[in-house]
């Protein structure tokens, strides 16, 4: 009898709270974009066929993780947390015809302070963003105008933290 209950306490208290990470428990956010009509800045206005795809430092093109084409009017994207700046195309109107890419796209420039953050020992550490500044690249076909920072903190998905206006 005395080794089976002290089996039954070793059991009971070789797990903690902490071992697990529950899924509900945001990691690492992404940055919230919503798009706005030009002409009308307080009404949202879906993007057709908005795609997004990475820039590395050398401006070559990197797969975003579940990116796909829909017309919406948010995105959310991810940051680079071992670096303080992150570049992305934005495509608007995106299409592949016989592996030839159509569309427009304007390029953004995000830089940033990082910050490591301690969740827990399951969970470990997530990394919040402070964003210094938010810049689109002109060109001659530009189709996203302006934009606004509402939140520099990013903290968490729950937010829009840049409102572009578009046409």
């Amino acid at each position: 009898m005395k080794k089976f209950i002290c089996l039954f306490l070793i059991v009971i208290f070789s797990c903690e709270k902490d071992d697990i990470c529950p899924e509900t428990t945001q990691t690492t956010p992404r940055l919230v974009i919503e798009f706005y009509n030009l002409s009308s800045p307080d009404e949202i206005l879906a993007v057709p066929g908005l795609f997004a795809i990475g820039l590395d430092a050398d401006v070559l093109e990197v797969p975003i993780y579940n990116e796909i084409v829909t017309t919406r009017s948010s995105i959310t994207l991810p940051l680079k947390t071992n670096d303080i700046i992150t570049e992305f195309k934005l495509y608007k109107s995106y299409d592949v015809v016989d592996g030839v890419v159509s569309g427009n796209p304007d390029t953004i420039k995000i830089t940033y302070e990082a910050e490591d953050v301690y969740v827990s020992r399951a969970c470990g550490y997530k990394t919040i963003f402070d964003i210094q500044t938010f810049a689109i690249t002109s060109d001659s076909d530009q189709w996203m105008i302006g934009s606004d920072i509402l939140i520099r903190e990013i903290t968490n998905e729950n937010d829009i933290h840049v409102k572009i206006l578009h046409l």
